[in-house]
């Protein structure tokens, strides 16, 4: 029978660690160059314990983290700034806003400033602060035009004291001037029970203002009646002329039709 022999190798202990270190760094991922970090690249590795981000790292909250973000931040205003460019805009610096015109100051008028003045109030919205000057440049201007688009801007306030100028320029206006015709239209009350109602039902009978502006503010408060379903205070109906309570009954008719 052959005899079967068996050869096997042995190595020396300092061999065997040799090759078992050596597996064990073959089996150790790479790093990329851009995520090594400053000690490894040295050759620095922590001995012991999680590996410790590198100070200068860039994180949540970090230094590095919020120049980037700057930076990010001003590339894209440069590149919307270049695109403005391109498509035909131009970039200028613009002075501040003038308190004057901003608050439709009258004594612009007297500077010659008529035209910058109606411009503002008719691109604007004015506050209710504002309606004593715009009362103040109906009044003083010179031009039609600027008379009439502080009457509108008035118009578009909702408050008492713009109702009070109204009813000041109804009675200071030069009869038929654009300005003027514009005023009736613009008085509302409230209600058929406001004070401003029986002032406007008192115009009635007025002999400062023309049968139109007569006939717009009956419809008005023909308007505000239907509306609510009421009628003026007794006592203020009592002290109106036959006439002017036939009036309010024809726009009161009139107002049915419409509605």
């Amino acid at each position: 029978m052959p005899v079967r022999r068996v050869i096997r190798w042995s190595l020396p202990p300092l061999a065997l660690i040799a090759l078992a270190g050596a597996l064990t760094l073959s089996a150790a991922p790479r790093l990329a160059p851009a995520d090594a970090s400053p000690q490894a690249a040295a050759g620095m590795v922590p001995a012991r314990g999680p590996a410790a981000a590198p100070p200068n790292a860039a994180g949540p909250g970090s230094s590095a983290a919020a120049v980037q973000k700057f930076v990010a931040q001003k590339n894209s205003e440069n590149g919307d700034r270049e695109r403005f460019v391109h498509e035909g805009w131009k970039l200028v610096q613009t002075a501040p806003p003038d308190a004057q015109l901003v608050g439709l100051d009258p004594s612009l008028l007297r500077e010659g400033r008529e035209q910058e003045l109606r411009v503002q109030m008719a691109s604007t919205s004015a506050s209710p602060g504002d309606a004593a000057n715009l009362g103040a440049i109906a009044r003083a201007a010179s031009e039609e035009p600027t008379r009439v688009a502080a009457v509108e801007a008035l118009g578009r306030i909702r408050s008492e004291g713009a109702q009070d100028q109204l009813l000041g320029l109804l009675k200071d206006l030069p009869e038929g001037t654009m300005a003027r015709s514009q005023v009736a239209p613009l008085l509302h009350p409230r209600d058929l029970s406001d004070a401003r109602a029986a002032t406007l039902a008192g115009l009635l009978d007025s002999h400062d203002l023309t049968p139109v502006e007569r006939q717009q503010i009956a419809f008005t408060l023909a308007l505000v009646g239907l509306r609510d379903q009421s009628d003026l205070p007794q006592e203020v109906a009592g002290k109106l002329s036959s006439d002017s309570r036939a009036l309010l009954a024809q726009m009161s008719d009139l107002a049915r039709l419409k509605k």
